[in-house]
């Protein structure tokens, strides 16, 4: 899924008696879930579950809960879907009036915008308690689900990841190849530049990245830069920022890449990008879109071929961050047992696993993710997909921990400020004073 900026909207509702997850009332924010909240207890009754995604993530996502209810009779689940915009939407009302689903997704880019709210439970009890299992899941990855006070607010169960996509046919054709293993920031720019004269005309070595905030996440990591201090501010430099845009505009500037208007009519989504297009040799895309970009890539002329490569390293090893989904209670859940037991199913169950085919990130538990990579059926591109998730989480990727108002405050700032750059508004270290200035306003919360 190509999800860059966020574009939720805070909704407030001041209830003093309001119903609880379903339909039992709570009174205030710790209420909720009484006897239970270790996740130990009988596994039954009614169930409200929130997700995001298209219908065919539904379809897999409806088939994990079936399978769930059959093997417990006396459990009825409610589900409601919406794309991923209206999704955070609706969340927010309903954490706003404390009647947020039982089971509800999370990513965790969005983590400490509810755990400010202290709207959710942590989990770690019903860990502790053997009722949620983590056992197989990397630590890494677990960490992903933890809030600024250290504990667990939801459980990764899919963990996604931006790959650097490669065209290589084009690359072939330029002579210069998939850039070595373990290659730099420095050596992927100095790669683009060296195959931009020999592309043919109306294509580009790349997209007018800059903006992009995935990549400067990556580039920041690489380099050894925690990205966000304790309190939700900014915590790198304007030296370093005002490197990374230089270092962009020097390939803008030069042609290498595609100029920021043309980028600007990109359409949505990974079978449709500028890559998938075949005109960009490279390009950003999740790890988990190169199946639907190679589908349409393989319709240009020659049929041409797309891979995906590790982020650019740097001093501290490689830039790749873990951007995982999963699932959370919230206090005013009234059936804490069966919400804890559902999430360790959807996680950890082998058969849940082969169902849900790794559709919203890589399975973070390791067998599941293992038996899919052994099933002899499983498409080659969704298998390399899966075998750099990985080579990825092998290397032990930093947390990050995402402050509050993260997606609507840094990265839509972050982008409109590379742009003002792009299109002759602002000197880079102008647009740089002004993302600083910005983004701290309305970071942290």
């Amino acid at each position: 899924m190509r999800k860059r900026f966020g574009t939720t909207a805070l909704a407030c509702a001041a209830l003093l008696v309001v119903a609880g997850c379903n339909g039992t009332s709570v009174t205030n924010d710790s209420a909720g879930g009484g006897d239970g909240q270790d996740g130990k207890g009988d596994v039954t009754g009614k169930l409200q579950l929130t997700f995001w995604g298209g219908a065919a993530r539904a379809a897999k996502t409806n088939a994990v809960t079936d399978l769930f209810v059959k093997a417990h009779p006396g459990v009825t689940i409610d589900r409601q879907n919406a794309d991923f915009g209206n999704y955070f939407n609706k969340l927010n009302i309903q954490a706003s009036s404390h009647t947020l689903p039982c089971v509800m997704q999370l990513q965790g880019r969005q983590l400490n915008d509810y755990t400010k709210r202290k709207v959710l439970l942590p989990l770690d009890p019903m860990i502790a308690s053997g009722a949620i299992k983590v056992d197989d899941i990397p630590k890494e990855v677990v960490d992903t689900g933890r809030g600024p006070d250290g504990k667990l607010y939801f459980l990764p169960y899919g963990a996604a990841y931006d790959a650097v996509g490669v065209n290589e046919t084009l690359a072939e054709q330029t002579g210069v190849g998939l850039p070595p293993d373990g290659y730099t920031w420095a050596q992927y720019a100095d790669w683009m530049t060296r195959a931009s004269a020999k592309l043919p005309k109306g294509t580009f070595a790349a997209g007018s990245r800059g903006g992009l905030p995935n990549y400067f996440i990556a580039y920041q990591l690489a380099n050894g830069k925690q990205l966000f201090t304790d309190d939700g501010k900014l915590n790198f430099t304007k030296e370093s920022l005002v490197e990374y845009w230089t270092m962009w505009e020097k390939l803008r500037k030069s042609g290498v890449t595609m100029s920021a208007d043309a980028q600007a009519d990109e359409p949505e989504g990974a079978e449709q990008g500028f890559i998938a297009q075949g005109k960009l040799m490279t390009d950003s895309i999740p790890g988990n879109a190169l199946t639907p970009a190679s589908a349409t890539l393989a319709t240009k002329p020659g049929g041409q071929k797309l891979t995906t490569l590790p982020m650019p390293s740097g001093p501290s090893g490689g830039g790749n961050a873990m951007f995982t989904s999963g699932f959370a209670i919230p206090t005013n859940c009234d059936n804490v047992p069966t919400a804890a037991a559902f999430i360790d199913f959807f996680t950890n169950d082998l058969e849940a696993g082969k169902l849900f085919k790794s559709d919203n990130g890589a399975a973070t538990n390791q067998k599941v993710l293992q038996a899919q990579i052994d099933d002899p059926q499983l498409p080659a591109l969704k298998k390399h997909e899966l075998e750099l998730y990985q080579q990825i989480v092998a290397k032990k990727p930093p947390t990050i921990l995402y402050p509050p108002g993260y997606q609507a405050t840094f990265e839509s700032t972050f982008t409109r400020s590379y742009e003002e750059i792009a299109f002759g508004k602002k000197t880079v270290e102008q647009a740089a004073d002004s993302f600083f200035t910005e983004a701290n306003a309305g970071l942290g919360g």
